[in-house]
């Protein structure tokens, strides 16, 4: 077989690789509007991301108005890691971050989303799309099509976010006392 018939006959299977790869992906979930969202004073926040073998905690710092939602990520130390901004131009990372995160904007944006809104709120944003809610006896399941994207349950004192598509959960407890972590929320 001649070199170019190989690069090209290999080209191609790649090509067909990623796009069967991305046509099974979900497109990004619509969000609700923000003037939906209740409005709540700035709030810290425990967060705790376990990916795989990997585990971070992180505080959250969220603010929220009809116009935007801001969610500063911190060190558990007060280093500024990352600022998330969901206004009506879309979620976007400020350009000050101290790292780059193994997920999108959007990503964060819509799971948090998906633990913010109320539940009403978040099934007619989904609305004629692909997505779906369905409440369960813990909280409510998210699914695309037919494929359970994410699974939400807690309450305010331990909320989770157990996102199965991409292999995250996302513990949020709240933060009272700057001195002091959240009390109970198994992180498992």
């Amino acid at each position: 077989m001649k070199p170019a018939t190989y690069f090209r006959q290999a080209v191609f299977a790649i090509s067909m690789a990623l796009l069967v790869g991305c046509a099974g992906k979900p497109v990004e979930a619509p969000l609700p509007e923000l003037s939906e969202l209740p409005e709540r004073d700035t709030h810290m926040q425990r967060l705790t991301f376990i990916h795989k073998d990997q585990r971070h905690e992180m505080v959250g710092v969220l603010r929220h108005d009809e116009n935007a939602l801001r969610l500063a990520l911190l060190s558990p130390q007060g280093q500024r890691l990352l600022t998330l901004v969901h206004d009506p131009s879309g979620s976007r990372f400020l350009d000050d971050a101290a790292f780059d995160p193994p997920f999108s904007a959007e990503w964060l944006a819509s799971r948090i989303s998906w633990s913010l809104w109320p539940r009403t709120s978040l099934a007619q944003a989904f609305g004629p799309s692909d997505w779906s809610l369905t409440d369960t006896e813990e909280g409510h399941t998210i699914r695309y099509g037919k494929r359970v994207i994410a699974r939400i349950s807690g309450d305010d004192e331990c909320r989770m976010i157990e996102d199965l598509e991409a292999d995250y959960r996302l513990y949020i407890a709240p933060i009272d006392d700057l001195q002091q972590k959240a009390a109970a929320c198994p992180a498992k």
